[in-house]
């Protein structure tokens, strides 16, 4: 007898909430009883990407296609309409709201979205509210004005809800008119997300934040109108992401994570944030006017004694730095192209993270007084062109044993290797922990040249490839040459020592996702069974090697 579905309603919407939606949303066919309960789930979740409502821009010229997303569209809209209707008819609570549309139309259907978000507002018990809200135009066949006048106009029946403990807007939403009629106050709201909405000016986000004191996580991404952000007067403030701002003024004791993003170079950011005395995470991403230097990193780690995270993205910097830090746990270098050299001295560093691409010379990394144990993660985008040699140098003084490599090889990559030079590499081979492999390349001169390359250089533990982003013809000879089990296989074409890489693996251990594939054969059989032009994000193939 099935005693979960006897107990109260309240319990069983607590067990659905603890579900992925989909999962939850599964129970409705289990019986009457678990029907009734999903049907007066107090979580609404209405997404038009997840449930399909899309038009690939290659579609947009064919009539059927489009007829055929204009139905879907209709059905999304007509669904959220009957949902809501029933729920505002019964009584039923609505204590999270969560409504997605890639294919806003500001001329037809702000009109719904009002009566939903008076429904939605006058729920005693809204504690979530979340509203994307996007414009794409090959999505209709035509073109919108995108003045401020096509955005939609958020309505005061968000005000009545005192109850919200977190709200986000993104996209074509404007909130400038509603700040400016009326006092906000959320005095329970706890996260606040702003993404491409239009607030005006400055005083209408400071209307709104005096109006929510409890704030602990602030996220304000390209608000138009608003090139100044100041953020002061948030007790409680944990976490802060700020981007697309010409100034940046936050004064916040509480505040321990901080990202700053500045992508319009025209504009440097001019950032004030030396009072956030307990900052432990500063993130910065493509901020010019910060000029990284061994000065301004002495600086930095006095002002934020607690510093424990320091990721620096697109950044200027001098071309050799010396980071010096004893509570340093995480340190992160990405497309920071000026950067030649880094000695790291934090003792307690547990992780080190560096991308480079094939454009610039990668810098020279070594450690001082850091632990053995520290995970060092390389990530290389490679187009055009691939030296092993020079990567191979980069990891000269990478003292670390838990190495993981990322090579993402585009298409058509040349393979640059000197035999000469292989004859000099230093003997034991550098053993890393995991190679991650993307490798477009389709030649298979190439991909034997690039396997072999990588062999010659590395000896991974584990090798993982993603086969949304490897070519067929490479996972197919990569696996032809780690399935080499006898002489003759083994035999190298040149009497070249180096080229015997075989004659030190031991063992090929298979362990993917999915499981059901246990050895080399079984991958083999799994790639025939694939179309030409598969797309499998989640699939992945990947081998554990013991080496001697």
């Amino acid at each position: 007898m099935d005693k979960i579905s006897d107990l109260p309603k309240m319990i069983l919407h607590d067990i659905l909430s603890r579900l992925p939606y989909k999962d939850a949303a599964r129970t409705s066919v289990l019986s009457k009883a678990w029907h009734e309960t999903w049907s007066s789930f107090p979580i609404l979740v209405f997404d038009g990407f997840d449930q399909g409502v899309f038009l690939r821009f290659e579609d947009t010229n064919d009539p059927l296609k489009i007829q055929d997303h204009r139905r879907k569209v209709n059905n999304f809209l007509n669904s959220v309409d009957r949902t809501l209707v029933r729920f505002h008819h019964h009584g039923f609570a609505i204590k999270e709201f969560s409504l997605s549309m890639m294919f806003f139309h500001p001329q037809f259907m702000p009109h719904r979205v009002d009566r939903w978000m008076k429904i939605v507002g006058e729920s005693s018990s809204i504690k979530v509210l979340k509203l994307e809200l996007k414009v794409v135009e090959h999505r209709f066949g035509f073109k919108f004005d995108h003045t401020v006048d096509n955005y939609y106009c958020l309505p005061s029946d968000v005000v009545k809800a005192k109850s919200l403990t977190e709200l986000k807007l993104s996209g074509k939403i404007r909130v400038d008119k509603l700040f400016a009629n009326h006092r906000i106050r959320f005095p329970l709201l706890r996260i606040l997300s702003l993404i491409d909405v239009y607030l005006g000016h400055e005083q209408a986000m400071e209307d709104l934040i005096s109006g929510c004191p409890m704030i602990e996580d602030l996220k304000l991404e390209n608000c138009v109108g608003l090139e100044n952000v100041k953020v002061h007067d948030l007790p409680k403030l944990k976490s802060a992401k700020l981007s697309g701002f010409h100034e940046i003024d936050v004064d916040v004791l509480s505040l321990e994570f901080l990202q700053i993003t500045n992508h319009d170079t025209e504009f440097p950011c001019d950032i004030n944030i030396d009072k956030c005395r307990n900052l432990k995470v500063l993130l910065l991403e493509a901020v010019s006017s910060v000029f990284v230097s061994n000065q301004w990193l002495l600086e930095l780690f006095d002002k934020f004694p607690f510093l424990e995270r320091l990721e620096l993205c697109c950044c200027i910097t001098s071309e050799s730095l010396m980071i010096s830090s004893s509570r340093l746990k995480v340190l992160s270098f990405q497309a920071c192209f000026e950067l030649k050299e880094a000695k790291i001295d934090a003792p307690n560093l547990e992780s080190c993270r560096y991308f480079g691409t094939h454009r610039h010379m990668p810098a020279a990394i070594s450690f001082v007084n850091c632990s053995n144990q520290v995970e060092f993660d390389a990530v290389f985008a490679i187009e055009y062109r691939l030296d092993l040699e020079w990567i191979r140098a980069f990891f000269q003084h990478i003292e670390p044993r838990n190495v993981t490599l990322s090579l993402k090889i585009m298409k058509d990559t040349s393979i640059v290797l000197n035999e000469d030079v292989l004859q000099n590499v230093q003997v034991p081979l550098l053993r890393i922990k995991q190679l991650n492999l993307w490798a477009g390349e389709e030649t298979q001169d190439l991909c034997v040249l690039l396997i072999n390359g990588l062999f010659w250089s590395f000896r991974p533990a584990i090798i993982s490839l993603n086969l949304k982003f490897c070519s067929r013809i490479f996972v197919k000879l990569l696996l032809e040459k780690l399935r080499c089990n006898n002489e003759e296989e083994r035999r190298c074409s040149s009497s070249h020592q180096m080229k015997c890489w075989w004659h030190d693996l031991k063992d090929v251990k298979v362990r993917n996702s999915p499981k059901k594939y246990e050895n080399l054969s079984d991958c083999e059989e799994l790639l025939d069974s694939l179309p030409i032009n598969f797309f499998s994000p989640n699939l992945q193939l990947i081998f554990e090697l013991e080496w001697d």
